[in-house]
C-alpha cells in the first residue's frame, strides 16, 4: 500500500526507529497535522478515517463521484478512549492512527481519486494516513507476525442499535449454512482469513463469524449488540456495512498479508457521553484481552512487547526474577536467581507509582492492591534491576 520508493524509504526508517523507542507512546503528525499517527505496542492497530472536525477553507468539499460525507461523530474520541482502557489494563498502547479532517474535505476510508477528489493538500492528509497504516503494520508484524489485529473504526446511526462488525462479506452471505461460509470462496474473501488458518482454538471461519467465541459474540455477551454474532447470525434484512476500503486493503483479503482484521461501526449508543464511551472502551480491551487468548494463545496483560509508560530503563537488563502465583490475589513469591545481598522490592502500577516497596523480602503480601496490571522490580546493591509483570486479581 505504500505509495511510491521514497515514502516507502522514509516510512521503513520511521518503523525502525520506533521500534527502538521506549517509554511513553509517540506521537507523529502528518502535514499540517491533518493526521496523527500514535505509536503502540500491542498487536492491535486502530484507525479512524472519519470524525475529524478540521475543514480549512484551502481544500475545497469534495463533490467528485456522489461523496458520503457524513461525519461519524464521536469516533476519535471512542478510539482515544480504548486506547487508554487498553494501557491501562495492559501497560501497552495499541497503534493508533487519525484523520482529523472533516469527511467533507477528505475520505480516507476510499481510494485517493474519490477520496481527496484531486486536491493536492486532501491528497498529501490521505497518503499521510495511509502511510501511517502501513509503518504501524510493519511495526506491529516485526513483533507479533501472525497475530496483528487491524480495526478500521466507524459510526453509524442506522436502526436497530448494534455493533456492525465488517468482515469483507457482504450482508446477504450470512443468510449462509456454516457449511457453506466454511468453503475456500468465502475463506478467500474474508478479512480474518489468516486466522482461519492459524487459530489455536480449533475454530471454523463460521465459528469466528459467529460462534461462542466469536469477536460479535463476546461483545454482545458484554451487553453490546452485534452482528455477526452467535446471538445474531444474519442482518436480520437490515443495512449492513461489510467494510470498505480500508478493510480490504489493510487485512488479509489482500494476497500476502497476514494482518487479521475488520470494520467496526459503532452505533451512537456507544459513542455518545463520556461515561458510555468508557464503558465500550473498557469492554472492548477485556474482550480483545479474551480473544487473543483464546484464538492466538496470546496473553496481553504478560506479552505486550516493550514496557510503555513506565521509566525507559525497564528493559534493559532482562528479567532474572520469577514470581508465582501470577495471577496473584494475596501472597506473591520470588525466587531470584544470581542476586546476591542485600535489595530492594517495588511494585508499580500502570501509571508508573510505586505503590508498594520492602526490602530483601520474597514474600509479598499484596492483598490491598486493587487488580490490575503492576510491575515488580528488584534492585541489587550495585543499583542494577529486573523486572518482570504481574497481574493482580
Amino acid at each position: 500500500m505504500i505509495k511510491n520508493k521514497s515514502s516507502k524509504k522514509i516510512y521503513f526508517l520511521l518503523g525502525l526507529f520506533l521500534l527502538c523507542i521506549q517509554g511513553k507512546a509517540q506521537v507523529i503528525y502528518g502535514t499540517k497535522n491533518y493526521t496523527e499517527y500514535h505509536s503502540g505496542r500491542l498487536p492491535i492497530i486502530i484507525s479512524v478515517p472519519h470524525g475529524g472536525l478540521v475543514a480549512p477553507v484551502g481544500i475545497p468539499d469534495r463533490t467528485c463521484n456522489s461523496p458520503t460525507i457524513d461525519l461519524d461523530s464521536r469516533t476519535i474520541e471512542l478510539a482515544k478512549q480504548i486506547d487508554t482502557a487498553l494501557f491501562k489494563l495492559t501497560g501497552c498502547h495499541p497503534h493508533l492512527i487519525i484523520c482529523n479532517l472533516r469527511r467533507t474535505k477528505v475520505d480516507c476510508n476510499r481510494n485517493l481519486a474519490d477520496g481527496a477528489c484531486g486536491n493536492i493538500e486532501a491528497e498529501n492528509a490521505w497518503t499521510d494516513f495511509h502511510d501511517f497504516i502501513d509503518t504501524a503494520q510493519f511495526i506491529a508484524q516485526k513483533q507479533y507476525a501472525g497475530k496483528v489485529l487491524y480495526i478500521d473504526l466507524h459510526g453509524h446511526g442506522k436502526r436497530p442499535y448494534r455493533l456492525e462488525l465488517g468482515y469483507g462479506l457482504s450482508g446477504a452471505a450470512y443468510n449462509n449454512t456454516d457449511s457453506e461460509l466454511n468453503t475456500a470462496s468465502y475463506i478467500s474473501a474474508s478479512s480474518i482469513k489468516n486466522l482461519v488458518n492459524t487459530n489455536v482454538s480449533g475454530s471454523t471461519h463460521a465459528q469466528l463469524l459467529r460462534g461462542p467465541n466469536a469477536l460479535g459474540t463476546l461483545f454482545d455477551n458484554a451487553g453490546f449488540p452485534a452482528v455477526p454474532s452467535q446471538q445474531s447470525p444474519n442482518t436480520g434484512g437490515f443495512p449492513y456495512f461489510n467494510g470498505g476500503y480500508n478493510t480490504f486493503n489493510y487485512t488479509s483479503i489482500t494476497a500476502g498479508n497476514t494482518v487479521n482484521g475488520l470494520q467496526i461501526e459503532c452505533d451512537s449508543t456507544v459513542r455518545f457521553g463520556y461515561a458510555n464511551r468508557k464503558k465500550f472502551a473498557d469492554a472492548t480491551a477485556l474482550i480483545l484481552e479474551k480473544y487473543f487468548s483464546i484464538h492466538q494463545n496470546f496473553n496481553l496483560l504478560m506479552n505486550c512487547g516493550l514496557i510503555s509508560g513506565i521509566n525507559a530503563d525497564f528493559n534493559i537488563n532482562g528479567s532474572s526474577i520469577n514470581i508465582f502465583p501470577n495471577p496473584v490475589a494475596d501472597l506473591l513469591q520470588l525466587s531470584e536467581e544470581n542476586i546476591k545481598g542485600n535489595f530492594e522490592i517495588q511494585i508499580i502500577n500502570t501509571l508508573g507509582e510505586v505503590v508498594f516497596k520492602t526490602l530483601n523480602q520474597n514474600k509479598l503480601d499484596v492483598s490491598r492492591l486493587t487488580s490490575g496490571l503492576y510491575f515488580v522490580k528488584l534492585i541489587d546493591e550495585k543499583q542494577r534491576f529486573w523486572t518482570v509483570k504481574m497481574l493482580k486479581q
